[in-house]
C-alpha cells in the first residue's frame, strides 16, 4: 500500500482520498450554551458569586409574566456595581438584579442560521452589539457575538477550501499541502511526493451535447471515482474545469519500487474512471527523492495533460529521476 503522510496530516484524511470535514456550526443551537438562571428578585450580592466563576459570561434573568426573561452579561453586572463615581456596590449590594438586568435582549430561535444571528446581532445598537444572543427552549441558552463571528469564520474558511460542485479540496489547499509535506515530510528521506491528474477528454463536447447539468454531474461523479481511487492517506483537489489532481506522499522505497507505486496509482484511476462514459486522460509525475517543489510537479502534470489532449493520447509516467 502506498505509504501514509505524517500522523497529524494522516488522522484528519478519510480513506477515500477526501480529508474528512470537521462538521461546522449550521444553526444558532449549534453554538449557544446553556446559561443559569437568576430570579429577578435575587439579590445583586447574591449573584455577585456566580459572576465570580470565569465560565459564567452571562445569567438568564426571570422576571414575571410581562417580562419573561432578561440578560444579564458579566460586563454588565461590573459596570453597574463599579458605578460611575465608584459606589455602585454601596448602593446596589442589598437590591434585586432585576433592577440592572436587560429587558429587551436579542432572542432568536435555535434554528435561526449562524448567518442570520451574526447579521442580527451586528445590527444593535452599539452600546449592546455585543451581548449574547439568547436562545429559548426547556431552559435557556445563549451565544455569545465572538461565537458567532468565529463560526462564520471556520465556515468560510472550509467554503473555500472546497470545490462547491464536487465536494473535493480546491487548487490552492492542494498546492499548500503539497508545500507543507515538501517541507516536512521529505527532507531527511527516501521518501517523494506523487501528483497524478485526471481530465476528461473533450468535456467541452459533453456540455454542448448534453448540456451543462449533464456535464456537472459527468464532474462529480468523475472527482468520486478519482477519491475512492486513491490510495489511504492521499489529498484530492479539483484543479480546474474538468481535471482532478491525487497528491500521493510515497513511502521511503528503491527505484523501481516507487516506479512501481506511481504506476499502480495511474492504473487504479484509470480503472476507476473506465466505465465512466467519457474518455479520461491520466498523467503522473513524482519527485525526486527527499526533495519537491509543489509548484513544478503541478507544472509539469498539466504539461503532460495538455500535450496529450494535443496528441489524442494518454500520458505515460517519464521516468522519476527526470521528475522535480
Amino acid at each position: 500500500m502506498v505509504g501514509a503522510p505524517p500522523a497529524d496530516v494522516r488522522d484528519r484524511v478519510a480513506t477515500t482520498g477526501i480529508p474528512a470535514v470537521e462538521r461546522l456550526p449550521q444553526s444558532l443551537g449549534d453554538v449557544a450554551v446553556p446559561l443559569r438562571a437568576v430570579s429577578a428578585d435575587d439579590m445583586m450580592a447574591d449573584v455577585e458569586v456566580l459572576f465570580r466563576a470565569p465560565s459564567c459570561a452571562a445569567l438568564a434573568v426571570q422576571g414575571d409574566g410581562a417580562a419573561p426573561v432578561g440578560l444579564l452579561t458579566r460586563h454588565r453586572f461590573t459596570a453597574a456595581m463599579t458605578g460611575r463615581l465608584g459606589y455602585g456596590r454601596a448602593v446596589l449590594t442589598r437590591r434585586p438584579v432585576g433592577q440592572i438586568a436587560d429587558w429587551s435582549p436579542l432572542v432568536l430561535d435555535a434554528a435561526t442560521t449562524v448567518v442570520d444571528a451574526a447579521r442580527a446581532a451586528m445590527a444593535r445598537a452599539a452600546g449592546v452589539r455585543h451581548d449574547d444572543v439568547l436562545v429559548p427552549g426547556p431552559s435557556w441558552s445563549a451565544a455569545s457575538t465572538a461565537d458567532l463571528v468565529s463560526a462564520l469564520t471556520a465556515a468560510v474558511s472550509q467554503r473555500a477550501a472546497r470545490d462547491p460542485l464536487t465536494g473535493v479540496l480546491s487548487r490552492p489547499h492542494l498546492m499548500a499541502t503539497a508545500a507543507r509535506w515538501a517541507a516536512e515530510a521529505l527532507p531527511g528521506t527516501r521518501r517523494r511526493l506523487l501528483l497524478a491528474a485526471v481530465d476528461v477528454v473533450r468535456m467541452e463536447d459533453i456540455n454542448a451535447t448534453h448540456g451543462l447539468d449533464a456535464g456537472d454531474a459527468l464532474l462529480r461523479e468523475l472527482a468520486s471515482r478519482v477519491a475512492s481511487a486513491a490510495p489511504s492517506g492521499a489529498v484530492t483537489a479539483r484543479l480546474d474545469g474538468d481535471a482532478f489532481a491525487v497528491l500521493v506522499l510515497l513511502p521511503a522505497v528503491p527505484e523501481e519500487r516507487a516506479q512501481e507505486i506511481v504506476g499502480t496509482v495511474r492504473d487504479r484511476l484509470r480503472g476507476a474512471c473506465a466505465t465512466l462514459g467519457a474518455g479520461v486522460r491520466v498523467a503522473t509525475t513524482a519527485s525526486t527523492a527527499g526533495w519537491a517543489d509543489a509548484t513544478l510537479l503541478l507544472l509539469e502534470v498539466e504539461r503532460d495533460l495538455r500535450t496529450a489532449r494535443t496528441a489524442g493520447t494518454a500520458p505515460h509516467a517519464a521516468p522519476l529521476q527526470a521528475r522535480r
